[in-house]
């Protein structure tokens, strides 16, 4: 076991005993030998399948019981569907050895029926062949079917009855190898277990015999197609035909269409051919794959397929001879809705050719399924019930489907690095996957290394032909503009609104376009991602690129210039022509200084979009030109540029312009997008009327530190944004701003010179407003009328006069939204900002300055968030005179508040409260009971603070951590399901906490928070806190987070104590828990996951300021003796620069899936199982790396629990918090009289039905 003590992250090991090795699943060690395919698992494929299969069905049967009868009535029945069945004395011939024949029989069938009679358990002859069909149903798959013939399932499982008997002999006989009665025990066991057959519930016999005929018609496709994965026939394609399938819902009675929509290429009619083999055998009166229907419908119209169509679903050849009215008369159809049919249509390419085909079959049969496969989603929103996304293969799955074609028998040996090259290529493509291996494959790795160079410039024909058909399939030159325009601009994800910016014309349909190219396949949205996320396949970016580069040999000729060596060629050399509309240049990967030609823009008459920028220098969105200084080579410009910049030009970039002005004879008539950033402008033009810029939408000089002003806007009508962001030299912004109706983001921020902005300003703009952060901007609100805005933050010098001197008139900004004046020198805000009644976001964290707030900022009925972090000379929070009913967030951390006043009250919506950190801060109003939504409240390092009053019974999280005076914790609301505590030394007791049901918490919703609880450092924490309400707590804080799916791997708990909780099942006074037996199948889907506790002991802490605790779980199948293994760590438990006194109580919980989607852990347990846990004391020193060989006087585990957590564990906590809560109340009504605590229940009630509306994080 490793681990990333930086990142906090595990590995997890799988071991197996039978090679002595152990294997680390990653993509790096999956490549590790190319030429002999492996899994991450205990077996391989050439270990599961070095056989033939030629048997679809095994029969285990006791022949003195069945043979002359059930069993030869099953195999006859079998044998008429053609099914071959091996049986014994059928199959056998005279002499052969009947172990070793049997045993290669079963390996060799795909299902196999044992059948449970009187006596099977006297031969150990069947027990044998049991346990060796239980084997194969392990290692490969192997579908088993129990027949319960004549005796009842429970006296196989417990082996009563003539079992009992039988195996009383056994033990007899077999005494000096009992093992083997165990095996054989355990075998019966897992059998029993399986779904099966009685025959009891069947009569007469015949009845049984078809059903399990039936079962075996239904199953056998389904082992086919679900085994081919593991033949390495199909690969990623289990888990997509699951979906689909559970789309499908086969046995309800409707009627319904699935759309299987994806790229060319990516799989859609492999996973609905698999889908339709699995169902075509028995689940269907009628069935047609229809494939390939957009050629063929271009190559012989509709009739031929509908033809096709109804002839193969009516099983009746001579409708391709009827003429096509006959066809579609009312007897065709009629004869049609009579049967359940399934249809699948493969490669529909719009929804003319669909509506053909599926005319008149709106009314099929009950229980009738169609699956419509295409590249184009649009085909599929009218008539399709569910659309399924067919993904690309994940890392693992690529590599495997790779090796599968690129590495035969006689592969050389080849790099791991190259490999991976080939399959990041491919991006997950099954295709370009399959084409690419196929074509490697026996190469030499020079072979290798030319062709992967290739292909970064020259893609590979077969995939792009394949990949172009939806190219093609646009229906317009527009359209196809917009997939070129994306191909050649964006190199990895792009924004929507990205590419508005650079197509938009003003009377451009891009969201349209953009839509259609999303239906189409062509770009997508990432999963996951908001703020519409977009993404193009790298295959298809290529085709994109191919089709520009493949029009001319010159790059002047072609229609769009990504590639930086040939923009710089062009631009040198003035090659461009009028072909040229779109040109990107990423100067930070130039390998040379470059010289622009003078005329180099002169001959490009259409460029549209001209795109010159500095990629290494984006962090997020803000551009950083303080780290140009490594950029290695430049692109200069002469310095009287007289060249011609096209009037078409919508969208203008070039960071780090070199020069004072633009082209004197630029006419920005269609310009939408101006981008200078870092630029050397001092001004757009010299000695010329400033142009009118009628389309203009954005304009962008952040950090040109020589511009002096701004052309005039007056004629700039559609003008959203400007960022003047550190222009230093600015010194004034022209009043024609106050004409621009459409301004939505105005940014000031470093305009150091700026001191008067405007003198009036008469007309709104919407939106966001940032003003300087840091410089001299002065007389700001008394300035503003009417001003519809967010402003962002205001200079560090920001002056507001006092009430007397400023006020805000009501008409100022009568729709702002949000109001940043963080880090100012604001000293109190005038009574007139309650006017603001628009306002959202008020922040005003860092005012240093700040001194106090009016009563009337409770008249800002909109407030949702007030945040006065940081201001630490503001001692009161005003009284809040009335309910503010949309403020959700108060934050007063590092503030100098002292006290909060008994109005918090009429904070009706609060929901979160922090005041962490304040210093001076000793109580809290009794009214904060009152706070009906209050759902956090964190008073962290509060050092004065000493008493609680009543919480409200909102209440989710509190954290009290550090608050060193605290003696005692009030009641707490029976939902707080995360307490932090940690390092208050005064801490003694908790008043009272109830236990919450768990099926009572509304988990929907994303407002549940850590869920944990601390006390870490309570050393003066009495022993019923400890051990009673804090341990009896820990369970519905596992269960409650894994409830709503919290399961991170390091969820742990902490508090003072000395015992190891009663639930946790298995307990040591060591650091070893030996010999636990394990059920067959004790890790199935109920298995959520396992919990530790510790009681530890730390004696030092210095050199050594960071532990935690090494887990080693391993596991022993009693069957076959194999071993598997998982490490983990728990993180850093304690982390205090001090020895603790008290023992402390550590529980620590790691989930299911979290094993599983980390390690790739996959337990094959479905027998008798025997584990190992030990655990010892894990310790890092300063640069986070282990240390071992640590004396044990810095710390020690004096008591060890493990607990296997299921999903009735649910259940039973919330059955044993209703059984104390019940005793509770009880105790309560003989303690203080029945009228009293009944009063007090119901009031306890009211609490709780309000928790059940509560939404968790």
């Amino acid at each position: 076991m490793t681990r990333d003590s930086r990142s906090g992250g595990l590995h997890f090991s799988v071991y197996d005993n039978h090679n002595g090795m152990t294997s680390r699943v990653n993509i790096q060690s999956y490549v590790v030998n190319m030429s002999s395919f492996s899994l991450p698992s205990a077996v391989s494929p050439q270990q599961t399948h070095e056989f033939q299969e030629k048997y679809h069905v095994f029969l285990s049967f006791r022949g003195e019981d069945t043979r002359d009868q059930f069993a030869s009535y099953l195999y006859a029945a079998l044998s008429a569907k053609h099914i071959s069945t091996f049986m014994d004395h059928h199959e056998l011939e005279r002499g052969d050895e009947i172990s070793s024949t049997l045993s290669k029989a079963i390996q060799e069938s795909k299902i196999s029926i044992v059948i449970f009679s009187e006596n099977y358990a006297s031969s150990t002859w069947c027990l044998d062949e049991l346990l060796q069909i239980l084997k194969c149903r392990r290692t490969n798959g192997q579908i088993v079917m129990p027949i319960f013939y004549g005796i009842d399932p429970s006296t196989v499982r417990k082996q009563k009855g003539s079992y009992g008997d039988a195996f009383a002999q056994l033990e007899q006989r077999f005494k000096n190898r009992i093992e083997k009665v165990h095996q054989w025990r355990a075998a019966l066991v897992e059998a029993s277990n399986l779904c099966g057959l009685d025959s009891k519930d069947f009569r007469p016999e015949t009845k049984l015999v078809q059903r399990i005929v039936e079962d075996i018609v239904l199953e056998l496709p389904k082992y086919l197609s679900s085994n081919h994965h593991f033949k390495g026939h199909l690969v990623g394609i289990e888990g997509k035909v699951k979906e689909i399938e559970s789309l499908l819902s086969i046995g309800l009675k409707d009627v319904r269409i699935i759309g299987i929509w994806g790229m060319g290429g990516i799989g859609k009619t492999t996973l609905a051919s698999v889908v339709y083999q699995r169902l075509s055998y028995s689940q269907f009166e009628g069935c047609c794959f229809l494939r390939n229907v957009r050629e063929e419908y271009a190559r012989h119209g509709p009739n031929h397929l509908r033809k096709q169509l109804l002839s193969k679903l009516l099983n009746d050849e001579a409708i391709l001879q009827m003429d096509t009215t006959i066809i579609d008369s009312p007897f065709i159809l009629d004869r049609l809705r009579c049967r359940k049919v399934l249809i699948v249509l493969d490669d529909v390419d719009t929804l003319i050719q669909l509506d053909a085909l599926i005319e008149g079959c709106n009314e099929l049969a009950p229980e009738s399924r169609m699956i419509v496969t295409t590249r184009n989603k649009q085909v599929l929103k009218k008539v399709a019930d569910h659309i399924y996304k067919v993904d690309g293969l994940n890392d693992i799955e690529s590599l495997e489907l790779f090796r599968l074609h690129a590495f035969g028998k006689h592969s050389p040996a080849m790099d791991n690095d190259l490999v991976l090259e080939a399959t990041s290529y491919a991006s997950g493509h099954p295709l370009a996957l399959k084409v690419l291996g196929s074509f490697l494959c026996s190469r030499s790795k020079t072979e290798w290394q030319s062709a992967l160079m290739r292909l970064r410039r020259f893609p590979n024909p077969e995939i792009q032909d394949v990949l172009r058909i939806s190219y093609e399939g646009l229906d317009d030159k527009k359209m196809k503009d917009m997939f070129l325009d994306i191909a050649c601009l964006f190199n990895s994800s792009f924004k929507s609104d990205q590419v508005e910016r650079m197509s938009d014309d003003c009377n451009s349909s891009v969201k349209i376009e953009i839509s259609v190219l999303i239906d189409k396949s062509l770009i997508e949205n990432i999963k996951g991602h908001e703020d519409n996320e977009l993404w193009m396949h790298d295959l298809l970016r290529q085709m994109g690129r191919a089709i520009v580069r493949d029009v001319d040999n010159e790059p002047g000729n072609r229609s769009r210039l990504w590639d930086t060596m040939e923009v710089c060629k062009v631009l040198e050399n003035s090659t461009g022509t009028m072909a040229v509309e779109v040109i990107l240049l990423d100067v930070s990967i130039m390998k040379r200084n470059v010289k622009v030609c003078r005329g180099a823009f002169s001959n490009m008459r259409n460029l549209r979009i001209l795109k010159i920028y500095y990629r290494n220098d984006i962090v997020g969105n803000d551009f950083k030109p303080n780290i140009i200084g490594g950029v290695n080579f430049k692109l200069s410009i002469p310095r009287n540029l007289d060249s011609y910049l096209s009037n078409k030009l919508r969208y203008l970039q070039w960071d780090l312009y070199p020069l004072k002005l633009l082209p004197s004879n630029f006419v920005p008539e269609n310009l939408v997008e101006l981008v200078l950033r870092g630029s050397h402008v001092e001004k757009l033009w010299n000695n010329r009327k400033d142009p009118a810029f009628p389309v203009l939408r954005r304009m962008n000089f952040s950090h040109s530190r020589f511009l002096t002003q701004l052309p005039d806007m007056l004629q700039s009508p559609n003008l959203e944004s400007i960022n003047l962001e550190g222009c230093t030299s600015l010194v004034q912004v022209l009043s024609s701003l106050q004409n621009l109706d459409k301004l939505t983001f105005l940014n000031l921020n470093g305009c150091s010179k700026l001191r008067y902005i405007f003198k009036e300003m008469s007309k709104r703009t919407d939106g966001f407003w940032d003003v300087v952060s840091f410089g001299g901007i002065k007389n700001v609100l008394n300035n503003f009328t009417n001003l519809k805005s967010c402003i962002q933050s205001f200079t560090s010098n920001l002056c507001l006069y006092s009430s007397s001197q400023t006020h805000i008139s009501q008409k100022f900004a009568p729709n702002l939204r949000h109001l940043l004046m963080r880090e100012t020198a604001i000293e109190t805000l005038p009574p007139s900002i309650g006017c603001l009644s628009g306002l959202v976001k008020l922040d005003l964290g860092f005012c240093k300055r700040l001194k106090s707030l009016p009563r009337s900022i409770c008249l800002m009925k909109s407030l949702e968030e007030l945040d006065l972090f940081g201001c630490e000379k503001l001692k009161t929070f005003p009284e809040i005179l009335e309910p503010m009913e949309h403020l959700k967030l108060l934050l007063l951390d590092y503030s100098g508040i002292k006290e909060l006043p008994e109005s918090i009250e009429n904070l009706v919506s609060i929901r979160d409260l922090y005041l962490t950190q304040c210093k001076d801060l000793e109580f809290l109003p009794n009214n904060l009971c009152k706070l009906r939504n209050l759902e956090r409240l964190w008073l962290e390092a509060c050092s004065k603070f000493q008493h609680f009053p009543s919480l409200p019974p909102s209440l989710l999280d509190l954290s009290v951590s550090g608050c060193e005076k605290l003696k005692s914790l009030p009641e707490l609301p029976s939902q707080c399901l995360s307490l932090s505590a940690n390092g208050c030394m005064s801490l003694e007791s908790i008043s009272n906490w109830r236990a919450p049901l768990l099926k009572d918490l509304d988990i929907m919703g994303n407002r549940f928070s850590s869920g944990h609880i601390d006390f870490f450092g309570c050393d003066k924490l009495d022993e019923n806190t400890s051990n009673i309400v804090l341990a009896d707590h820990v369970a519905i804080k596992i269960l409650s987070r894994v409830k709503v799916g919290r399961t991170d791997l390091h969820s742990h708990f902490r508090y003072t104590g000395d015992q190891i909780p009663k639930w946790f099942s298995y307990r040591t006074c060591g650091t070893s828990i030996n010999n636990i037996m394990l059920p067959p199948y004790w890790n199935n889907d109920d298995f959520l996951g396992f919990a530790f506790c510790f009681v530890l002991r730390g004696n030092k802490i210095d050199p050594y300021t960071c532990r935690g605790i090494d887990v080693k779980l391993i596991f022993r199948t009693i069957d076959d003796n194999r071993l598997y293994g998982y490490s983990g760590c728990t993180g850093y438990l304690w982390d205090y620069n001090k020895a603790f006194s008290s023992d402390h109580v550590v529980i620590w919980f790691i989930g299911k899936l979290s094993l599983q989607s980390e390690g790739r852990l996959n337990w094959p347990f479905v027998c008798n199982t025997e584990a190992f846990v030990h655990v010892c004391p894990a310790y890092f020193d300063k640069s986070f790396d282990h240390v071992n060989n640590i004396e044990i006087e810095y710390g020690e585990i004096k008591k060890f629990g493990v607990r296997f957590v299921y999903n009735q564990d649910i259940e039973r906590c919330d059955a044993e918090t209703e059984r104390k809560n019940k005793r509770s109340f009880h105790e309560c009504c003989e303690s203080s009289g029945s009228t009293e605590a009944i009063g007090l229940l119901e009031e306890e009630d009211d609490d709780e039905s309000h928790s059940k509306k509560l939404k968790f994080m």
